[in-house]
């Protein structure tokens, strides 16, 4: 199966990250007018783990986000997490397809 999330974050680049699973490892592609993020790289593998050892993909992507600049405020690394917990069955494939859409809403600035 495979995973794909458009993302349209407040920086106004739209982006796509799509996750497919291997036999070891889950394959990220992000499709991106960011330059920033062209840089910090569209194609890159994260090792599959049993759930236990869960943090070892986060682990590897703040590697990669420390060894490379992207803003702060940046949601691709959290989308690419997503995507890696759906297509490795860590979040319900079933109810991410139900719901379709998660949103941020900011509600009030004062």
């Amino acid at each position: 199966m495979v995973v794909t999330i458009s993302v349209n974050p407040i920086c106004g680049y739209k982006s796509y990250v799509t996750a497919v699973t291997g036999e070891k490892k889950t394959h990220i592609h992000i499709e991106t007018d960011c330059e920033k993020l062209k840089k910090w790289g569209c194609d890159f593998d994260l090792r599959n783990v049993e759930l236990v050892n869960q943090n070892i993909p986060f682990y590897e992507l703040t590697m990669k986000t420390m060894k490379n600049e992207i803003c702060d405020n940046c949601y691709i690394p959290a989308t690419v997490m997503t995507a890696y917990w759906v297509e490795n069955e860590k979040i319900s494939k079933t109810l991410a397809a139900k719901l379709g859409k998660v949103t941020i809403d900011i509600d009030k600035i004062e």
